[in-house]
């Protein structure tokens, strides 16, 4: 713990890093957690009385409505965190993701409830939407706030591991309950302990989160400028539309990579390839704990050479490794899919999103940095995210090709690189002065 000049207690840098990493790990653990059931269990317990494909689409449409609810949860949690404070609207975010996750692992199935088996799975599916759209943006500046000169990449990737980490857990979860239980016995109830398992992930975090502070650069910024902090939202798209509309097309690669691929082959494995569940699970994990380091690499890399660069080697890792991907996963061994996953992960995956948390939280101003990093993350997620299984769906079934879908993320790539292009250096700037108004930058949308 540390004193400030003015006598208040506030926590070490390292300490808050810690209470980001384990609040987001057990938020992507939820988040996760019923996108891989969307694929391997959802079909058969809440749509038996669909043909394979439709339960397949209506599962991943379950899935698919929490990004309607992600950008009004950063709207929401956005403004609370820039005007009264993030640890504030992080507690919140966490109590209500794990309230919601808990929930599903109660709902009652299609031979139980009928119809409304997946109407109440839907419901409870939009309070996680509408949680995460908060967040990984207040987590994300609780460490980079507080990060030491030069050291914002290092601190801001604390946050973004939670991400392999939650996935790494829900897969590790899982993958006992189906190697102590049947096949049988894993689809009628088996499969509801990873979920339940959630109130002690979440216990844990919140007395994580319930011993941290705001940090200075924060505190200040809330005695400036008072007429910008009431409406936060409205600010960002007054002024600086521009670098926000940069920022989402920039997350196009790992948004589509993400789903087109890391998520997609759950389902492709399984149903074309007539794969084991395990296999999946097996794969989800090694590729999240394999892609760690080179979280940590990529996130130090950026401290020195900049957040641009790094960029350039996460986009076009996304679109080296798209159409190898799926040949791997065509081998039809389990150390085909293992590599397939490791490479996405490792390179594509933490060659982006190591860098996201401290690039997007230099591009915007202190005082609406909450809600235009979280909006950022969530428009780029409603666009590129939520369709991307959708898409993958239909391309593979319109033209017979898994590599159609390989395509798709090439594209995605090439848009971001686009976007990247266009876009300032930021590792050097000041947290304190970023946004300061430009009579030439405001005209141009920021």
């Amino acid at each position: 713990m540390q004193t400030s000049h003015s006598g208040v207690v506030r926590p070490s840098p390292q300490r808050v890093a810690m209470a980001s990493l384990i609040g987001t790990a057990v938020e992507w653990y939820d988040f996760f957690l019923f996108g891989i059931c969307a694929a391997l269990v959802f079909p058969k317990v809440f749509f038996p009385e669909t043909d394979a494909a439709t339960a397949l689409l209506a599962s991943f449409a379950t899935f698919g409505v929490a990004f309607i609810a992600r950008p009004l949860g950063a709207v929401f949690f956005g403004h609370l965190g820039d005007t009264i404070g993030r640890k504030s609207a992080l507690v919140t975010t966490l109590l209500l993701m794990g309230i919601a996750t808990c929930l599903i692992g109660v709902v009652p199935g299609y031979e139980t409830a009928g119809f409304w088996g997946p109407v109440l799975l839907v419901v409870l599916r939009l309070c996680q939407g509408f949680a995460i759209g908060g967040e990984w943006g207040g987590a994300a500046l609780m460490a980079i706030e507080h990060s030491p000169s030069g050291k914002r990449g290092l601190y801001g990737v604390f946050s973004q591991i939670g991400n392999p980490i939650g996935f790494f857990l829900c897969n590790a979860v899982l993958q006992v309950v189906i190697f102590c239980t049947s096949e049988e016995a894993f689809l009628s109830w088996g499969w509801r302990i990873g979920f339940l398992m959630s109130s002690v992930l979440v216990i844990i975090g919140l007395y994580v989160r319930l011993n941290i502070t705001d940090a200075p650069v924060f505190t200040e910024a809330k005695a400036i400028e008072p007429a910008v902090r009431r409406i936060p939202v409205a600010a960002l798209f007054r002024d600086h539309w521009g670098i926000l509309l940069r920022t989402v097309c920039l997350q196009a690669a790992f948004s589509v990579g993400s789903y087109a691929l890391i998520s997609f082959y759950g389902a492709y494995t399984q149903r074309t390839l007539g794969m084991p569940s395990s296999w999946v699970l097996i794969s989800g994990m090694a590729g999240a704990i394999v892609s760690l380091p080179f979280y940590f690499y990529f996130a130090r890399l950026s401290d020195r050479i900049g957040r641009r660069g790094v960029y350039v080697i996460g986009i076009c890792s996304w679109l080296l490794v798209a159409f190898p991907f799926y040949w791997l996963i065509n081998t039809g061994t389990i150390w085909g899919v293992i590599l397939a996953s490791a490479l996405a992960w490792g390179f594509g995956h933490a060659g982006t999103y190591a860098v996201q948390s401290s690039y997007l939280s230099e591009s915007f101003p202190t005082e609406i940095r909450y809600t235009a990093i979280s909006i950022s993350y969530q428009m780029a997620s409603v666009l590129w995210s939520a369709p991307s299984s959708f898409v993958a769906v239909w391309l593979f079934t319109r033209t017979g090709s898994i590599y159609a879908v390989s395509a798709f993320v090439a594209v995605a790539a090439l848009l971001s690189l686009v976007s990247l292009a266009t876009m300032r250096e930021t590792y050097k700037a000041d947290l304190r002065r970023v946004g300061i108004p430009q009579p030439e930058n405001i005209s141009a949308g920021g």
